[in-house]
């Protein structure tokens, strides 16, 4: 995070968005995931949740969504099962206690969280990722991100 921010524990705050996620998307009645589809897909940035310590203060974060590199034309199906995918994968990894696999941007220190959730569509692959943006303290962007897939190299190990 930059030299304004508050640094968070990354575990801590994958769970809280795993979490916030569930219940705001995925438990939501489908007219109101619906909706909060819609108004991310439109570019609108919505409050998300709010993030409390006594330690490091008050954070408050809005969702926002990229969907520039998604490949074909976005739909609400479609967006949800990435989403289930991607929470699938958070969950796994918070369960398992796994390391994260993080990517940094050091310009910026945004944080990639590359738990992708993977979906297929007619031989098409898309790949949803959760990123972390923090401009200055005290807000944050938590920002679901669908990556090119052909610009993804995948390596057997």
């Amino acid at each position: 995070m930059n030299n304004a921010s508050i640094e968070l524990d990354l575990v801590e705050l994958l769970t809280a968005i795993h979490s916030n996620m569930n219940q705001r998307i995925l438990a939501a009645s489908k007219t109101v995931a619906k909706n909060v589809f819609r108004d991310l897909y439109d570019g609108k940035a919505l409050p998300f949740m709010d993030i409390s310590s006594p330690d490091l203060g008050d954070v408050s974060c809005d969702l926002a969504l990229d969907h520039t590199q998604f490949v074909g034309t976005l739909n609400f199906s479609q967006f949800r099962n990435a989403l289930v995918s991607h929470m699938q994968q958070i969950a796994i990894t918070l369960q398992e206690k796994k390391e994260l696999s993080v990517f940094t941007d050091e310009e910026t220190d945004d944080i990639i969280f590359y738990l992708p959730g993977v979906i297929e569509d007619g031989g098409t692959m898309n790949v949803l990722v959760t990123g972390i943006e923090q401009r200055s303290a005290g807000n944050m962007t938590v920002r679901l991100m669908f990556l090119d897939p052909k610009k993804l190299s995948i390596r057997a190990n």
